[in-house]
């Protein structure tokens, strides 16, 4: 193997987790956090302060240390400020993994987290969200983010979430919001789905019915406006989006 795709590949610890460490990633941040020194933005994922988030052409704002982006920031502090996140045993499944949640996580021993990815390295085991093999009535907390819009059948996607969530569990469940109505990809033309879609792997356009889809998927759902509770100084040191509300499910 070359050097390089040696490097890169994720090396499993021996702390009985089972996650993946990414080394020269983890290299790579600590030159980070030397460049970008200083007090004035903070991430909510990794508790570093620094000078200034970086840009990237997909998200706005990416922490110099993690790598995490508003959406996951966001996360975190809803997590920490709202359910007592890490302060009792708790079990957490993760679907489509990020590095920056993942470290987070992972920070909080009481929370037995696992990660789910249909193909991606960063996840602890590899299995589809429309079959899971895992028991029902597990995990206390479940995080899917931005999954929904690649499968084909959303029906049975939520209907694994809802089966391998507690009775009484939290799951945060978001999408892109990017129409009124939800419109599946078939029914636009190719130009109208390079507008609305943006993505050639997203299948659907998710709309303010969002909720109601969770809904009749047999969820208890809670629109949280949770980022409203923050300052235009704190959303900007936090670097949160202003616009993102939180789909807090309940089963």
């Amino acid at each position: 193997m070359p050097l390089a795709g040696y490097l890169r590949r994720p090396i499993r610890i021996d702390n009985g987790d089972g996650a993946p460490r990414y080394p020269v990633k983890e290299a790579l941040a600590k030159v980070r956090a030397v460049i970008f020194r200083g007090d004035k933005i903070e991430c909510s994922c990794c508790g570093r302060s620094f000078s200034l988030f970086m840009f990237s052409p997909y998200m706005a704002s990416l922490c110099p240390n993690c790598l995490s982006f508003e959406r996951y920031r966001l996360l975190c502090r809803y997590l920490l400020d709202e359910t007592n996140f890490g302060a009792r045993e708790a079990r957490l499944l993760d679907i489509a993994p990020t590095w920056a949640f993942q470290e987070f996580c992972r920070r909080h021993h009481r929370v037995s987290y696992l990660s789910i990815d249909i193909r991606s390295p960063l996840a602890m085991r590899h299995m589809d969200i429309r079959a899971l093999d895992l028991p029902d009535d597990h995990f206390d907390i479940l995080i899917c983010y931005h999954v929904l819009e690649h499968i084909d059948d959303e029906t049975k996607a939520l209907g694994e979430l809802l089966r391998v969530l507690k009775p009484g569990g939290r799951a945060v469940i978001q999408v892109p919001i990017l129409v009124e109505k939800t419109v599946e990809r078939f029914e636009l033309t190719r130009a109208q789905a390079e507008h609305i879609l943006k993505f050639p792997d997203h299948l659907r356009g998710y709309g303010k019915d969002f909720s109601g889809k969770l809904e009749a998927a047999g969820f208890a759902v809670e629109v949280v406006p949770f980022v409203k509770k923050f300052s235009r100084d704190e959303i900007k040191r936090y670097g949160l989006d202003p616009t993102e509300d939180l789909y807090v499910c309940r089963k």
